[in-house]
Parts: C-alpha cells; structure tokens; sequence
C-alpha cells in the first residue's frame, strides 16, 4: 500500500486469488464486517493488548478485526497481511483513516511464506485465517520468527465438529457436511481449532493456553439465539453457489434448509451450540 492506501503493484504471481470458501464478492466483504461486528464481545473477551505497541495481524482479510483492534486499542500499529488483493483493496477503503495516520500498513503476501522484519512485533493476532490455510504449522513458524522474545500471540479459531440445532435438522447437517467437505477439499481445516495446541507447540512457541468458548442459546435467552441461528446460517449460505455448481448440495436440500432454520428460530425449545478456540502463546 502506498501512502493513500492504495495497494502497490503485486509480482506476477499474486495475480490470482486463492480457493476461499466463501468467495471475494461484495456480498461476502460486507459479511465479514458484519461477522466481526456480532462476533466482537466473545472474540475480544480477555484480550488485552494495551501495552502492544507493534501488532502483526495475519490474514487480515477486508480490515474487520482491524478496525476493533483500534478501537480498543488506540496505540497500536497494526500491519495486515493477506494474500488477497481483492480483501486487501476493501481494507484499504475500509481502514482509510487508520493507514492515512500511520496506525495501519497493509501488505500482500503469503502468510506460508511471511517476509518482513524479524523480531519487530510486540505480538501477533490471528482471527478465523487457519481454517483457511493448507499448511497452518507453516504460517506459526514465519509468525515465530517475526515476534520480538516473549511476545505473545493470540488465535482465534473453528471448530465445526461442534455445532448442534435442535430441532432435529437433517437437511441442515447434511449441507454443513459437505461445506466442511468443500473447505477439506480446498485444504482448509474447519476443525483447526482442536489442533491450535500441537501447532504453536510445533511452532516452538512455549507458555500455550488453549481452550474452548462455546455459543449456548436456548428458551433462556429466545432472542439470541434466533439471532445466532440466522448468523451462522448466513454462513453456510456463503458457500450455497459452489455447494450446488458441484452438485454437492440439490436445491431441494436447499429449501428444505431453509425451512428447518425458519422452524429453529420460531420453535420455543429450539436449542443452538457452537464453540470456537481460543489459543495464546508466546515466542
């Protein structure tokens, strides 16, 4: 990015974009705007990095968790690295303010292949990105070698083997099938974060905390829970095009989806779970 925040003239090969569960549209921007401004109270909740000067942000996508990272943390100086140009342009807009005052610099690389100053960042923050990398160990290694000793790095990340909905819903679970399918053909890891521990280990980071934060909305708090049920459905919708262009999902399932959901929203017993990782460490 140059000063405006425009993105500088990429080499050759970063001219395409990387297989991306939920695709680069319009649509899906504005949804991780969104899925960072709902998800912001169980993602931040005992975050601190009031005494980070430096922060790497790997995979930082159209700038979402950038943004709240400034609002709650007004020192910092974010870097955002992604490999998408597309995401990277948005951010640019997105975070005008902040790069145009220096608080943010925005670059395109491969996290598998990160580049910059060793041993500059305080700590590094990485939200929803593993998930999407065929080779996670990969981006902690790169990530180590950038952080200052004893700086700390905190993940946020799925675990999709998690997620119920009562009512019973079969269309509903067949489809969430076989959009983790999608993910695990693209070399994603929609369970990654069960394997958060063993890959900072790996990485050879040392103090490793990591521990579950699950998403429980039953009759006890109706509103909620219609509101977790219509999130995490927008979520599935995301992949619906490539989901039925490989015929992995029949329209009818679609439909019959649709309705299940409408039910769960509605129906007074209906139960929600889903519970997302949470890991730090330090280099």
């Amino acid at each position: 990015m140059d000063s405006t925040g425009a993105l500088t003239k990429a080499p050759w090969f970063w001219s395409f974009e990387m297989e991306y569960l939920h695709g680069f549209d319009k649509k899906e921007q504005d949804r991780l705007i969104h899925q960072a401004q709902f998800l912001e109270p169980f993602v931040y909740a005992g975050v601190d990095l009031k005494k980070v000067n430096r922060l790497l942000e790997v995979g930082c996508g159209v700038g979402a968790q950038s943004k709240i990272l400034l609002k709650r943390f007004p020192k910092l100086k974010i870097t955002g690295v992604d490999f998408s140009a597309a995401q990277l342009h948005v951010a640019a807009q997105y975070l005008k303010k902040p790069i145009k005052d220096g608080k943010v610099e925005l670059l395109q690389q491969d996290a598998q292949a990160l580049d910059l100053e060793h041993k500059k960042y305080d700590a590094a923050f990485l939200c929803w990105f593993l998930e999407h990398v065929p080779e996670p160990l990969k981006v902690l290694k790169r990530v180590y070698k950038h952080l200052k000793p004893g700086a700390q790095i905190i993940l946020t990340e799925v675990f999709n083997q998690s997620l119920f909905m009562e009512p019973y819903s079969p269309n509903y679970l067949k489809y969430w099938f076989e959009f983790n399918e999608l993910q695990w053909g693209m070399k994603g890891h929609p369970f990654a974060g069960a394997q958060l521990g063993h890959l900072l280990k790996e990485a050879g980071f040392k103090s490793i905390n990591v521990e579950f934060r699950p998403l429980h909305f039953d009759s006890r708090n109706p509103k909620q829970r219609s509101e977790f049920i219509e999130f995490f459905f927008q979520i599935l919708l995301s992949a619906e095009t490539q989901l039925l262009d490989q015929k992995k999902v029949t329209s009818d399932q679609v439909t019959k989806m649709y309705k299940e959901v409408a039910l769960a929203k509605k129906a007074k017993d209906s139960v929600f779970f889903y519970s997302f990782a949470r890991a730090t460490a330090v280099r």
